[in-house]
């Protein structure tokens, strides 16, 4: 791993970028120079969402007990008392019956807190949790709970979600995709009871109070990234949140990381689970994966200013204006981006985006109008893209824009249309005025002959 890591950072390509333009840039070839186990990842930053990792981040899947978090959302949105004690139903007991799913070993009309029913469904992934919980926010119906989840994540804007259950077994229907994931777990994070979320998610081993029908006992977490026990899996800078695993949707998990004043959050699904390196273990692919990638983002990424906002990127000609027939673009302000370690502006190619750059603009132009858009790019990659704006305003010349009005106007199908119309009218005027003047001499021919034959007649 340590060569394989060495080698990514000499290759340098894996960035991604903060702009006020978003820009999706994953380099899935240092990612798969890692040999990834896992068929879905994304690896993205949680101060404002850059995409560092992202491979099959929209392809539908089964969730797998991932699904549980919504029901943690609906749950702490829904319910102002968690202490309030619940009685486990038989129903939510008996349904579990036969899958060999992973339970908390609630036992049918025992009494326990909200609050620590979520911890059961979030610590080890308790199935009979989940459906508990349902139960009780769906007022006695696991159905109209499912109906609410839908309607969350459609208004979250999860356009790749539905679910069929809350406990994340599989069944057709039952999908998402890592995108919607790192949607819902932001939003997990960051609503009114966010703190409550992050903080059970991010308990390792946790001691259920004595109960009506069961003495205290232990449970911990399935996130073996947290766990030190687990040399392969565990990292230091992991926080929580939540694993995952049915046949459908392989080994899943989706991890909180900080280091540093870093924050990344990632989302592994469809991971491998067989014997690796062949010592009779089975290994999860998905908790490698996340070790991984969690561990060469720390070491080697930095969040670095690359371009500031008077620096001077290009020019553009400038029209109508008798003060200036130029004017230059910087960008709208200054920009920066995750980049390897000792790469700052000097190490990176920024340029107008040609697509963007107009032939010329007209004046008046406004201090700060946007123009077009400049990229960034890194060893061939684009890795940033934002505005470029004026640096200066310029008046427009009043003579040169009715010059411009003019040429403009003439050469548009209504002004042909309309001097051809004026030239027909000046040919019919003049034609008639010809057609009169005619008359005019012959009337004139005709009087005088008139008169001449007046004249012979008296004579």
């Amino acid at each position: 791993m340590k060569k394989c890591l060495i080698f990514c950072f000499s290759i340098l390509f894996m960035l991604a970028a903060f702009s006020p333009l978003p820009v999706s840039a994953a380099y899935n070839s240092i990612l798969e120079s890692l040999e990834p186990y896992s068929e879905i990842i994304l690896l993205e930053s949680l101060e404002d969402g850059t995409i560092i990792f992202d491979k099959n981040k929209d392809v539908r899947t089964p969730p797998a007990s991932l699904t549980k978090i919504v029901v943690a959302i609906l749950v702490l949105e829904n319910c102002p008392n968690l202490e309030e004690i619940v009685t486990v139903p038989e129903h939510a007991v008996k349904m579990f019956a036969g899958t060999n799913s992973s339970t908390a070993g609630l036992k049918i009309g025992e009494e326990i807190s909200v609050m620590n029913l979520l911890r059961c469904m979030l610590i080890p992934s308790a199935n009979e949790a989940a459906a508990v919980l349902a139960d009780y926010v769906g007022k006695g119906s696991i159905a109209n709970c499912v109906s609410m989840m839908n309607a969350f994540v459609r208004k979250l804007g999860c356009e790749n979600t539905h679910f069929v259950n809350p406990h994340g077994l599989d069944e057709d229907g039952h999908y998402t995709t890592a995108s919607d994931m790192a949607k819902i777990t932001r939003y997990a994070l960051t609503c009114d009871r966010g703190d409550v979320f992050e903080q059970i998610t991010a308990t390792k081993k946790f001691t259920l109070p004595q109960s009506n029908m069961s003495r205290p006992r232990e449970i911990a977490t399935t996130n073996f990234l947290m766990n030190s026990g687990y040399r392969d899996y565990y990292s230091k800078y992991v926080t929580g949140i939540k694993t995952g695993s049915t046949t459908g949707a392989g080994r899943c998990v989706v991890a909180k990381a900080s280091s540093g004043g870093y924050s990344y959050l990632a989302v592994i699904m469809r991971g491998t689970f067989y014997d690796v390196d062949r010592d009779g273990y089975m290994e999860n692919g998905a908790f490698m994966d996340a070790k991984a990638l969690f561990e060469w983002t720390f070491k080697n990424i930095r969040f670095e200013t690359i371009l500031t906002a008077n620096q001077v990127v290009t020019e553009v000609p400038v029209r109508l204006s008798s003060q200036t027939d130029h004017v230059t673009l910087v960008p709208g302000k200054s920009l920066s981006a995750f980049v390897p370690v000792g790469v700052g502006g000097n190490s990176v190619l920024v340029k107008a985006d040609e697509k963007t750059m107009p032939v010329s603009i007209d004046a008046p132009v406004e201090k700060g109008q946007i123009v077009a858009e400049l990229i960034v790019l890194y060893a061939g990659e684009e890795i940033a893209r934002a505005n470029l704006v004026a640096s200066a305003g310029v008046k427009r010349s009043t003579l040169l824009y009715m010059i411009s009005l003019i040429k403009d106007l003439a050469v548009t199908t209504v002004f042909r249309i309309i001097i051809a119309l004026a030239a027909v009218l000046v040919a019919g005027y003049a034609g008639l005025n010809i057609y009169i003047m005619r008359k005019k001499r012959q009337r004139r021919r005709e009087l005088k002959v008139l008169r001449y034959r007046d004249l012979d007649d008296r004579r």
